[in-house]
């Protein structure tokens, strides 16, 4: 069974990503927070910098990226390509406003002409194998099927399914009950993507699509539970043994951030890890308000400590 982590903006960055492989494990691919390409902009250093081969090596690595500009579709896969990645990942699953409002993420499954239309146009013309991550719709779970018409007799590597609506955001519940019949329509390799939390999850998952799908994605589920892909192969730890990686873990991020962020920042930045991270704990509400409650270093050092001596 192969584990993906999803790209979480803001989260999953290429520290984190390094990180969490040494600390954790199990993960067999991890994809890049998406890159934007529009016309006349180029993509900002520190963008390019989270996805530069030296900065992720050990770490089996897909950029993904967001956009529709066929030329800079193309201009940006052969980049890609030239750094040593065989694989990209365009999003189609993106349901945030800003996206949307730009045409860009789930807004295209409103349009599968134009998907077909820009697939027409690239694939012919990089080498790099293409994968796509997309959700049921936009407004509805039926336009999956026709973005499946139109993209089944493309050479695609894989297909990603997020089992939400655009319109649901992160919020409501997945439906795999619709992944279903995606399975028996779709051409392509398939990943399942949704409410993911528990190795439990993956059984039931399991009986459901009788065992046809063996690559599952996970984001917010590896993040409150990062032991999570391991526990799925099989891997089993106690407590004092994940508080002890834990610690080790959250304390070299620490580090880490604290080379490029001001403060403030940092305390900010730590915040927003151990709002997932804070499941790990018996109290989990308890403990999040502990940490978010420093507003520096010191505190927030003190925070930390006082969680990890009383679990």
């Amino acid at each position: 069974m192969k584990i993906h982590l999803a790209p979480l903006q803001g989260y999953t960055n290429t520290d984190y990503r390094k990180l969490y492989a040494k600390y954790f494990g199990g993960v067999d691919k991890y994809y890049s927070p998406y890159l934007r390409f529009e016309p006349n902009k180029e993509l900002k250093k520190s963008v390019l910098k989270d996805i530069l081969p030296e900065n992720n090596e050990g770490i089996n690595l897909v950029p993904q990226i967001l956009g529709t500009d066929t030329n800079l579709f193309i201009e940006l896969a052969k980049k890609f390509e030239n750094y040593g990645y065989k694989e990209i990942n365009w999003n189609l699953g993106c349901p945030y406003p800003m996206v949307t409002k730009r045409g860009f993420g789930s807004a295209l499954m409103q349009t599968p002409e134009k998907i077909k239309q820009i697939l027409e146009t690239v694939l012919p013309k990089i080498n790099i194998q293409l994968s796509i991550k997309c959700r049921l719709g936009f407004k509805n779970e039926n336009e999956i099927h026709s973005l499946i018409n139109s993209i089944n007799n493309f050479s695609i590597k894989e297909l990603t399914v997020h089992t939400r609506i655009a319109k649901q955001m992160y919020k409501g519940e997945a439906n795999p009950l619709a992944f279903v019949p995606i399975i028996k329509n779709s051409k392509h390799k398939l990943i399942y993507n949704g409410d993911i939390k528990t190795t439990n999850d993956i059984v039931e998952l399991n009986e459901l699509f009788n065992n046809k799908i063996d690559s599952f994605m996970i984001g917010r589920g590896l993040l409150m539970n990062p032991f999570l892909a391991q526990e799925i192969k099989g891997k089993i730890y106690n407590k004092s043994e994940k508080l002890k990686i834990i610690r080790e873990f959250i304390d070299e991020l620490f580090e880490i951030h604290a080379e490029n962020l001001q403060p403030s920042h940092l305390v900010q930045r730590m915040t927003t890890h151990w709002e997932y991270l804070s499941f790990m704990f018996d109290n989990q509400h308890k403990t999040f308000k502990k940490i978010k409650k420093a507003k520096n270093i010191i505190k927030y050092n003190i925070a930390v400590n006082e969680v990890f001596n009383s679990n």
